[in-house]
């Protein structure tokens, strides 16, 4: 995990990767490049413009928010959907206006953001949940947190020990910088490593995908992911519905976050408690997510 971090660190504070400006530019320096620029919390969105990087669940919203605020802002809202763990050193280093996550800020994060005079402020911006996903075809309905840790360390390889058809299980998870991925490591993996043979997609879309063409696939997926192309499964026989998640049954319920450089303000502090207005409720409910005060 520190030579995650360090590797991430060196990423945002390298030449060679991009900067993020006042203008609301992205602009690539070389290596040999000399670059002076002035770098301001919030610089980008009085140009016009929002920047927002990090988990793609909570990039899902905020594209979504995004469409309402250039019809009623005239605001440009510029989504990356790196992952959880990008955001927030891409807000750290100043080349955000909004980092979203999938799970809290961790402390070695937090004190990196004080060293660089960055005060992370939380936001949160809805309730969601993972979704374990298989292919339609396949014939069970529903796993325990035991069952999928299992499967996940190798001890089930076959859906038959399962009581499913004779298959062997293909294993999808995500990278380990990414939200979700945490998120199922933390309450269904604990210390227990993960098998070698799960195969490692970037994002939810690859997910989806590979289950949708792999009949004895499983992975996990937000769940503002879900269509029609995968089939979900009950955990520990709870469905994730909004009653669940909220009240913490369903087990792999979560928080999505904004974190913002200090309290926000204006059209900035609009767009991250915009989550809370009628429209922004509407919103996440048509794409799968709930709302916090709701």
């Amino acid at each position: 995990m520190k030579r995650t971090i360090s590797i991430v660190k060196k990423i945002f504070k390298s030449a060679a990767f991009f900067s993020l400006f006042s203008s609301g530019t992205m602009v690539a320096y070389g290596a040999d490049s000399v670059v002076t620029a002035r770098i301001q919390p919030t610089g980008l969105v009085a140009d016009n413009k929002i920047i927002i990087d990090g988990s793609p669940s909570a990039g899902l919203v905020a594209n979504v928010f995004a469409m309402d605020f250039l019809k009623t802002e005239g605001i440009v809202v510029k989504v990356n959907e790196s992952d959880s763990e990008r955001g927030i050193y891409s807000l750290i280093y100043k080349n955000c206006d909004i980092a979203t996550t999938a799970r809290p800020m961790r402390p070695q994060e937090l004190a990196e953001a004080k060293r660089e005079g960055v005060k992370p402020v939380q936001n949160v911006l809805a309730h969601d949940a993972i979704v374990m996903v298989v292919h339609p075809a396949n014939t069970l309905s529903g796993l325990t947190i035991d069952q999928i840790r299992k499967i996940y360390t190798g001890t089930y390889t076959n859906w038959s020990q399962l009581g499913g058809p004779n298959r062997p299980i293909v294993l999808l998870q995500r990278e380990n910088k990414s939200g979700t991925q945490e998120t199922f490591t933390d309450v269904v993996m604990g210390k227990t490593p993960i098998s070698m043979r799960a195969v490692t997609l970037f994002n939810n879309r690859e997910i989806i995908g590979r289950i949708a063409s792999t009949p004895n696939a499983i992975g996990m997926i937000g769940r503002g992911w879900i269509d029609n192309s995968v089939k979900t499964l009950l955990v520990n026989g709870v469905d994730h519905s909004p009653t669940t998640i909220k009240d913490k049954s369903y087990p792999l319920h979560r928080l999505l976050y904004m974190y913002t450089n200090g309290q926000p303000t204006g059209v900035l502090k609009r767009f991250v408690e915009y989550s809370t207005t009628p429209d922004g409720q509407r919103a996440l409910s048509e794409n799968g997510f709930i709302a916090e005060n709701r």
